[in-house]
């Protein structure tokens, strides 16, 4: 595979906010400029804005900003909004007027604020919600992750499992997820210090794992350490496969941090594995690199996710075993296919749904939040009320794929 090396060596500089109050002036980090890999290898992508087999309802709406979606055993929805509120939507479908949570978030118009939520695997037994925000703690903002008791249908008794994760107003990460192990994987982005993605002394641009009570697992790779895996930008979307329970993660590329175009894009799906690191900043693509992981895909133009889903419901059998991604400003949902036994991890077709090509018109415009509920059918969550979407009447909706009537 051939790669184009740029001065991995001179340092360039660029502006950030993070870690400072409101009014500050930004500092100035440097960064070396990387290697940038091709894209690895992929189908050609089929566009399809109105997906065969498929009808889609609006299910809720009049939402703000929507982030994770996660049904409950009981039916129960619970969703995060950016701007601090934890709802439900009952077992019967109705929006609960009253939040479940309502939590003191950054909300200064950029990526921070109430983000990842994820229920306790013994939910109810175990009645812990989790979830992952930006705040200020004295003047300054942070990334924290707490676990909410639910008592009477509410959120109390707030603990703090992982508190000063590096903040800034963008790439704070957020995502959630219990793994098959019951371990609580968390993506940190790195908040506009990418060096800190190579560095196991700062959980920023890494993905972490932790015991549900928040100690840090004995079996992680490094002593004491909450990184699983590091080298990643501004993870978002995670997902375990079902019955192999290999660890799928998307991460946001880069956008203006060199300030060239060739180096833009490149927004990545990647597998996992522990201990292992995936390149950023220092490689950019698949660059082919001793010791960094390269990506599964890559895509040009960007296509940033928001969130993972494995489809393993009976509802829409056509889509068993695909994997699915939600994109902000790529406004489409993605359909990954796998269907080589020899290589089960060889992508053999992707589509785009819900958008007409390379930035080409939205049906439904920014996708975040994603899941899949009981009745088998996908619910995903429009974000077009985050200050980057351009909003319709009724948003940020619930959006609730079935199949088509015959």
């Amino acid at each position: 595979m051939r790669q184009t090396k740029i001065d991995s060596v001179a340092a360039i500089f660029f502006l950030t906010t993070a870690g400072l109050a409101v009014g500050q002036n930004p500092r100035i980090v440097p960064t070396p400029r990387p290697i940038v890999g091709e894209l690895p290898a992929s189908p050609e992508e089929q566009y399809l804005p109105q997906p065969p087999g498929i009808a889609v309802d609006v299910w809720q709406s009049g939402l703000e900003a929507i982030w994770t979606l996660q049904f409950a055993p009981d039916q129960r929805l619970f969703l995060t909004e950016r701007t601090g509120r934890v709802r439900i939507v009952s077992a019967s479908g109705q929006l609960q007027p009253a939040p479940w949570a309502v939590i003191d978030v950054m909300n200064d118009g950029g990526e921070g604020g109430l983000m990842g939520l994820a229920l306790h695997p013994r939910f109810p037994q175990e009645p812990w919600v989790y979830l992952m925000y930006t705040t200020y703690k004295r003047g300054r903002p942070v990334n924290r992750v707490v676990r909410f008791r639910e008592a009477d249908g509410k959120g109390t008794a707030e603990q703090i499992l992982l508190d000063d994760l590096p903040a800034a107003l963008n790439h704070n990460g957020g995502r959630l997820i219990f793994g098959p192990d019951g371990m609580l994987y968390v993506s940190a982005g790195d908040a506009y210090h990418p060096m800190d993605a190579q560095d196991l002394k700062s959980p920023g641009g890494a993905i972490l794992r932790l015991t549900p009570e928040g100690g840090v697992p004995a079996d992680n790779p490094w002593p004491s350490n909450p990184i699983w895996a590091q080298g990643l930008r501004n993870p978002n979307g995670m997902a375990f496969r079902p019955r192999t329970n290999t660890f799928f993660a998307a991460d946001h590329g880069p956008t203006s941090e060199w300030g060239a175009p060739r180096i833009m894009d490149r927004d990545e799906l990647n597998i996992i594995e522990k201990g292992a690191n995936y390149g950023w900043p220092l490689v950019v693509g698949a660059g082919g690199q001793r010791g960094m992981r390269d990506p599964l895909l890559s895509w040009i133009p960007s296509t940033p996710p928001g969130a993972l889903v494995f489809y393993d419901a009976d509802l829409l059998p056509f889509l068993k075993g695909d994997l699915l991604y939600t994109s902000l400003a790529g406004q489409a949902l993605l359909r990954i296919r796998f269907q080589d036994a020899a290589s089960p991890n060889k992508v053999t077709a992707v589509e785009r749904w819900f958008n007409t090509g390379p930035r080409g018109a939205s049906t439904f415009g920014r996708l975040r939040g994603m899941t899949v509920g009981p009745d088998g059918a996908i619910y995903i969550g429009t974000s077009n009320r985050d200050g980057r979407g351009s909003p319709r009447g009724n948003d940020d909706r619930i959006l609730k794929i079935r199949p088509a009537p015959k």
